[in-house]
């Protein structure tokens, strides 16, 4: 995909491409430096950085969408209760789905959501309700007294490491100013404002990225 004269970019900067000669090819990033890169390792890099800026175009199209809608998106915190040493391996999590009983909040599709782990005490992830319920009086293959709802939801960003999550004590929440007392309580849904929401999702999706950035500089660490 790499073509001679061609401009694209890593985690370094910008580059041009000066020479291809699989499976590497020579480049001059901006400053002037010029050196040889992996050619499997850069197209993956540069098709992330890519997708990257039409998921924040999209973000930006879809946040000016939601605010033009009114009241209709709403926005709350869902408490997980989860072990450390399992991090993001609770029940619906690879499903990606998120659960409702009858006595806690009431949510629908278009709701989002800012999910947080009450051991860790940090917010790691963020998402969005994608369509209606469906009813179980089980859950997690176990009968419950109480009748379960379960939401498809759509994960925009996540932390993969609960330790580089978002920590309760680097936020405060206008919306919610003691929101502390409430977090303790799994199963239930927060209400928060927008401005909060936004708050926390830009947080988690700098969280995401670096978590990516990372992946890819080792890998071209590795390779090089």
């Amino acid at each position: 995909m790499f073509e001679v004269g061609g401009n694209y970019a890593n985690r370094m900067g910008k580059y041009t491409v000066l020479a291809v000669n699989p499976p590497r090819m020579t480049v001059r990033y901006e400053s002037g430096e010029v050196t040889e890169l992996n050619i499997g390792i850069q197209q993956r890099i540069w098709e992330n950085i890519v997708a990257e800026e039409e998921a924040r175009t999209l973000s930006r199209s879809a946040r000016a969408a939601r605010r033009g809608m009114g009241a209709d998106t709403r926005f709350f915190i869902k408490p997980m209760s989860l072990l450390a040493a399992e991090e993001l391996t609770f029940p619906g999590w690879q499903e990606r789905i998120a659960a409702s009983n009858t006595s806690s909040q009431e949510i629908r599709p278009g709701d989002r959501l800012i999910y947080y782990a009450v051991e860790a005490q940090v917010f790691f992830a963020v998402a969005t309700i994608t369509g209606g319920s469906y009813e179980s009086v089980t859950r997690d293959g176990k009968q419950t007294e109480e009748e379960v709802r379960f939401f498809p939801v759509d994960l925009d960003a996540y932390a993969q490491n609960l330790e580089k999550a978002v920590s309760l004590d680097s936020v405060e929440l206008e919306s919610q100013p003691n929101v502390r007392d409430l977090l303790n309580q799994s199963d239930t849904y927060i209400p928060i404002s927008e401005d909060d929401f936004e708050l926390l999702a830009e947080l988690l999706t700098e969280v995401a990225e670096e978590d990516e950035e990372e992946e890819e500089e080792e890998e071209e660490e590795y390779e090089d």
